[in-house]
């Protein structure tokens, strides 16, 4: 072999390690760990953002005299989650009225799971406690429209509620209101 020869493989050399290390250090940084391309980014729908936000929601609870639903405003912090924040009304609907109005559900009452399914039906399951003590058909339509108009009308996912109890499907809470089918917000209670 020449000189010359020598000289050549030297470079092929050369340049095959350097390319090694460029692979390298290429597979180091696209690697699991590596942050988001922009290609990953724009899979998460554009409604949906992980920032923080203050929400304002309504709430409804009992009248006084237990005739109709009136409502109060909160104000959260979450972000624009649907799930999230049907969480967190659920949780303050449990915890009762900050004004004159009437706790329409038991305080004892526990969210065991919500989730919101397609075509845009949310479907909560309350304990066994939402039963509450023996009421009569006002009680208990108040009871289960404080849950459905909470959702739907604060949620633009939701049109229609399925209440469940205890992961079951119930016929009524007490007797009296047919829960059996997904229901949708009724603003004529609310006054």
């Amino acid at each position: 072999m020449t000189e010359n020869g020598k000289g050549q493989t030297g470079v092929f050399l050369a340049a095959g390690a350097a390319t090694l290390v460029i692979v390298v250090l290429f597979s180091l940084w696209s690697g699991p760990d590596a942050a988001p391309r922009e290609t990953d980014r724009t899979t998460v729908p554009a409604r949906h953002s992980s920032r923080i936000e203050e929400e304002n929601f309504f709430l409804y609870f009992a009248e006084r005299d237990g005739r109709f639903l009136t409502s109060e405003e909160r104000t959260v912090s979450t972000a624009k989650d649907p799930w999230q924040l049907s969480q967190k009304i659920m949780a303050a609907l449990i915890d009762g009225p900050d004004r004159g109005s009437a706790r329409t559900l038991p305080a004892e009452t526990r969210l065991r799971a919500l989730y919101i399914t397609e075509p845009k039906v949310a479907v909560v399951d309350f304990s066994r406690e939402i039963r509450g003590e023996p009421r009569g058909a006002a009680s208990e339509l108040l009871t289960v429209y404080s849950v459905v108009n909470s959702l739907s009308v604060n949620i633009p996912e939701i049109d229609a509620v399925r209440i469940l109890i205890e992961g079951q499907r119930a016929e009524t809470l007490s007797g009296h209101i047919d829960i059996s089918e997904p229901l949708t917000p009724d603003m004529l209670l609310v006054r």
